[in-house]
């Protein structure tokens, strides 16, 4: 055990310091335009932090949430804490100069800013901390920068069995961050990467509706202009992941998605 912690230990520093286990060179990793130039605050988790006083999050990546004492409460996903210190530590590395780009959806829903932030050596920030396992894509909003950058560093994470990806190998029955949707349970509500087989395929005057066994996966009618019906036909029988929000009501599990980049199909 002594011997693992020191390797993650070796592992983490190496992935800060950006070796060669760390930062592609996909072009689409690269800012198209800096809107701003700032220093960050602190980060307050793995994909949010204060930047002029103000809550700004990450575009593009979700990272694994601390618990939330509020009207209900919502349990913190597993390496919450090590992504905040990631970040800082990262943050740190630079002084805390940040270069702020904005996507198409500039503030959500609770009044954030939606930003991807890169230094001044050209690293993208959101892809460091993918590459390093501290975060999963996600694509919401429209904003759709760099996301095979951040396909590329998730992907490169996951092969390495890096943080999460380490955690999922070491504890499945966590279901964090992927759950086969055979086994999916009620209480595995939050952002989840979830797998199994389509079983069905239909439309109704609201959605499209993909279905796995246990799962419903919905597309609003505002977003139908990003999908390919026929496509989405053809998922029927296909290994598929899909990424979200998983909610539960009464006794359904489903998920809403409104990007395309939120699907990624496997061998029948």
């Amino acid at each position: 055990m002594a011997f693992r912690r020191l390797l993650h230990s070796i592992l983490f520093s190496a992935i800060l310091a950006g070796t060669s286990m760390g930062v592609s060179a996909d072009s689409d990793c690269e800012a198209a335009h800096i809107d701003l130039w700032t220093r960050a605050e602190v980060a307050l988790s793995g994909d949010r932090l204060i930047i002029q006083g103000k809550v700004v999050r990450l575009a593009g990546i979700y990272a694994p949430r601390r618990a939330k004492q509020q009207k209900f409460t919502s349990p913190a996903d597993p390496l919450a804490k090590q992504a905040q210190d990631f970040l800082n530590r990262l943050l740190a590395e630079h002084k805390n100069e940040v270069g702020v780009e904005y996507d198409q959806t500039k503030v959500d829903k609770f009044g954030r800013q939606l930003v991807h932030l890169f230094f001044k050596d050209g690293t993208n920030i959101e892809e460091r901390i993918l590459a390093a396992g501290f975060a999963l894509r996600s694509a919401e909003q429209n904003n759709l920068k760099h996301q095979s950058c951040y396909k590329a560093a998730e992907n490169q994470a996951r092969k390495n069995r890096y943080q999460i990806w380490d955690l999922l190998t070491q504890y499945p029955d966590q279901h964090f961050p992927l759950i086969e949707s055979k086994v999916i349970r009620a209480e595995d509500e939050g952002y989840r990467i979830i797998r199994g087989k389509i079983e069905k395929v239909l439309k109704s005057d609201k959605y499209y509706i993909v279905n796995f066994d246990t799962t419903g996966i919905r597309i609003p009618k505002r977003a139908w202009e990003k999908f390919d019906w026929q496509k989405l036909l053809e998922l029927k029988g296909q290994t598929v992941e899909v990424r979200g929000f998983v909610s539960h009501y009464k006794t359904a599990m489903y998920m809403i998605v409104e990007e395309p980049f939120a699907f990624d199909v496997f061998a029948p």
